[in-house]
């Protein structure tokens, strides 16, 4: 009887082509999770960014005009505007036919993002005079000096602090 050698053909992987894919898998979920968890953490230090730009402009044309300019916020709804001191909220200086308010509930870009908390004083409004000088509460023609003021903004797990300091309006990112 010949002896002849008997292959063994039963398709399979080897331990090392098995190895090589798990690696290749690895790698790859190093390189995307912080990609997708990052998300959270742009949204909120964009959405901050544009709040402090609504408080600096704000702020600006309260000077160049001499007329009081404020912010309301409204964390109920998760939006703020941009008024004059009457109240009313005013163009856009970017979009210009649009109101400078924000609504993070009505804008899909900003549906992830909510204002935790807008405190100034106990108010949600911050105003400026005609030297920029922050103001807590309504407009008035002898207004106590903010103490504090503070605004949360909120992107899942993610938050940053917006904070004007008292008397020169100093706006800060944490």
């Amino acid at each position: 009887m010949d002896k002849r050698t008997v292959k063994n053909s039963a398709a399979g992987f080897t331990l090392a082509e098995v190895l090589v894919v798990v690696v290749i898998i690895g790698i790859a979920a190093i390189i995307a999770i912080p990609m997708v968890s990052s998300t959270s953490g742009m949204q909120v230090t964009s959405a901050a960014r544009e709040i402090s730009s609504a408080l600096l402009y704000a702020q600006t044309v309260s000077i160049s005009t001499k007329n009081q300019y404020q912010v309301v916020f409204d964390t109920a709804n998760n939006s703020y505007s941009v008024c004059d001191a009457a109240g009313n909220v005013i163009k856009n200086p970017v979009f210009v036919n649009e109101l400078y308010q924000v609504d993070y509930d009505n804008d899909d870009r900003r549906k992830n993002l909510s204002l935790v908390t807008a405190d100034f004083d106990g108010t949600n409004t911050v105003w400026f005079d005609q030297l920029g000088s922050p103001y807590a509460g309504a407009i008035s023609a002898s207004p106590t000096t903010m103490n504090s003021g503070t605004i949360t903004v909120q992107a899942g797990d993610k938050s940053m602090n917006i904070t004007i300091e008292p008397f020169t309006g100093r706006i800060n990112i944490n």
